[in-house]
């Protein structure tokens, strides 16, 4: 009873808070024919079953479009409110989510993780030792999930925490902050962070804090209440031989690392309120500062690249080009991009449902054409 009052106490107060503000949904954004003629090119060229993106300039929504078809061979044609699912893109949320607990004093990021959780099975002494900010940057040495069981959904409200307290695999496979290795399982964990500290599931407070007060209206970490539609079919294999993927990639288990359903047009104002420094117009999603500090470059992954990983993100400070901050998703029949440039107050927001697409051979006319912009040079 206690945990259902609070739940609709701070619901209570987001649904105020997105009531009391201006609206922040993205209006229609323009065509740019020639660039929408090199996009389709390249779809045909590539063989790919369909897409949709999304790009901001000066923080200002300058071009959602789709392209192909919602599956092959008979599906609807491709809209920017059409839903995708997102997979590992949903880690940024995930981080806003903590650095949000983090500044409203809910949440240390140096605590333990058996603090938060004290019920958190225990197989190795080191876990112990595991912090939030080393989930948060993959340094936590907790290993990676062997099988999602997309074909064996569960969809319970305590299968997060179930997941996350006993049935995970969780020997270290190295002592905790010595190294990084990227894990699922951890955002999986720290969803249940999220639990235990707002008494809310992982998905009510994702809506309550993050989705309803931007104004994202499809995006939703539950499969079963994105609208029927405007969803999109996964695909797979290589040109001229794609078919459908029979499972969407959904289990509520794993829905803090890899379940996010949205559409670019309802993605796009979490973009636009982080290039406005964790603010879009009326709504607070961060301070400045907390911003700062999850993008904070803080392990060097590849340093040929200049590729380090944030809390959340992967930054890029490559010399002579704008900082990127970005993470990318890839699962069965997707695969998406979500690409921010804080500097130029720029972004790229793209998604598949064709998860052998080449996403170079749509992400680079995107980057070259926001590069010109920001030159002057359009």
């Amino acid at each position: 009873m206690a945990r259902l009052f609070k739940t609709f106490f701070i619901s209570a107060i987001a649904f105020a808070h997105v009531q009391a503000c201006t609206s922040t949904a993205p209006k229609a954004a323009p065509d740019i024919p020639e660039f929408t003629s090199t996009l389709e090119a390249a779809r045909l060229e590539d063989g790919a079953v369909g897409f949709a993106t999304a790009l901001i300039d000066d923080g200002e929504l300058i071009y959602a479009k789709g392209f192909g078809e919602t599956e092959l061979g008979g599906g609807a044609p491709i809209t920017p409110n059409h839903i995708f699912h997102w997979a590992s893109v949903s880690k940024p949320l995930v981080a806003t989510a903590i650095m949000q607990l983090s500044e409203r004093g809910q949440l240390s990021l140096d605590a333990n993780l058996v603090e938060i959780l004290p019920d958190y099975r225990i197989t190795d002494p080191r876990q112990r030792d595991i912090t939030i900010r080393q989930i948060l940057l993959h340094t936590s040495g907790i290993p990676d999930v062997e099988d999602y069981n997309w074909d064996k959904p569960e969809y319970d409200e305590e299968a997060l925490m179930r997941w996350a307290l006993t049935d995970s695999p969780r020997d270290l496979l190295f002592d905790p902050g010595t190294e990084r290795k990227y894990s699922n399982v951890g955002y999986e964990i720290l969803g249940a962070v999220i639990e235990r500290i707002s008494g809310m599931s992982f998905e009510e407070y994702m809506s309550a804090n993050i989705f309803e007060p931007l104004g994202m209206k499809s995006a939703s970490f539950i499969y079963p209440d994105t609208e029927k539609a405007l969803r999109t079919v996964g695909h797979a294999g290589a040109r001229g031989e794609k078919h459908r993927i029979e499972h969407y990639p959904y289990n509520r288990r794993h829905g803090p690392s890899s379940t996010l359903n949205t559409s670019v047009m309802s993605f796009a104002p979490f973009a636009q309120a982080l290039l406005a420094g964790g603010s879009l117009g009326e709504t607070h999603v961060l301070n400045a500062e907390t911003l700062a500090d999850m993008w904070a470059p803080r392990w060097m992954i590849d340093e040929e690249n200049a590729e380090s990983g944030a809390m959340g993100w992967v930054v890029e400070n490559r010399p002579g080009r704008a900082r990127m901050v970005r993470h990318f998703g890839w699962d069965d029949g997707f695969r998406s991009a979500l690409l921010l440039f804080p500097d130029t107050k720029q972004a790229v927001l793209f998604v598949t449902n064709d998860e052998d697409a080449n996403l170079r051979a749509y992400l680079f006319p995107a980057l070259d054409m926001l590069k010109e912009r920001a030159s002057g040079e359009n």
